[in-house]
């Protein structure tokens, strides 16, 4: 999907779910609820997912600390394996 620098955030969203078959009666409200919301406010909409929590990241610790093949480690937890190796370095999250 390609939008102009000028584009409102919130009117490329629900054009989106207009086209994803959310009906405009409905699609104006959520823009209205939205606008009221954060309207005037700088919000930040991270590129990447989040972080693992600490308990996450506790839990792929001590998969790598039991002898799991690291393989399978980094496709259980979702992560890479440098994220791993980083928290295998550091003795834990």
């Amino acid at each position: 999907m390609s939008c102009d620098d000028d584009a409102d955030i919130v009117d490329v969203i629900l054009r989106a779910c207009q086209d994803a078959g959310l009906d405009a009666a409905a699609a104006r409200a959520i823009g209205e609820r939205i606008r009221a919301t954060f309207g005037g406010l700088r919000v930040r909409i991270p590129k990447r997912k989040k972080h693992l929590t600490p308990a996450a990241k506790a839990l792929a610790f001590a998969d790598g600390l039991a002898g799991m093949p690291t393989r399978e480690v980094v496709a259980k937890h979702g992560i890479s394996r440098s994220t791993l190796t980083r928290y295998m370095k550091r003795g834990g999250p």
